[in-house]
């Protein structure tokens, strides 16, 4: 091996050390963020200790008067079994609403369902989210359900 050989080798043995240098640091900054967003996340479900929904009229659910849901800061709810809370119901669309908790309030939030979403009889429209109070009616479809938080 001439010297230029060997010189080159060392050069591509570094470039190749720095590389995964880099590969590593960014890695790390990620996991990090990643760790803290967790983290922030649990937060925020703890931010909303014994608020839930209490069903009012399940439709034709399996979800019976009186059964009662713990919600999470942000709560989806509809038919999909990907949903937080689901109603297996033909008037509730797939996807239908989310029940979030925004600087201290209630927000439900339509997410364009074929059959609506209503809080206390008013309409929500999709983009739109409209303010719950606690012992308020919330209507997905046929389905009602009543809002209850700590303190009511």
């Amino acid at each position: 091996m001439t010297p230029i050989e060997s010189q080159l080798f060392f050069a591509r043995a570094v470039l190749l050390l720095l590389l995964y240098g880099f590969l590593a640091a960014v890695g790390l900054v990620v996991w990090r963020d990643l760790r803290a967003a967790g983290r922030a996340a649990t937060a925020k479900v703890a931010e909303a200790p014994g608020a839930r929904l209490i069903v009012l009229d399940g439709g034709t659910s399996d979800r019976p008067p009186g059964s009662a849901f713990g919600l999470s800061a942000v709560t989806a709810i509809g038919r999909d079994l990907d949903n937080d809370l689901v109603f297996v119901d033909a008037t509730v669309s797939g996807r239908h609403a989310v029940v979030n908790l925004r600087d201290g309030a209630w927000w439900v939030e339509d997410l364009g369902s074929t059959n609506g979403t209503f809080v206390i009889g008013q309409r929500v429209h999709p983009g739109r989210p409209a303010i719950a109070r606690s012992g308020d009616v919330i209507q997905l479809g046929a389905v009602r359900v009543r809002l209850v938080t700590p303190g009511l």
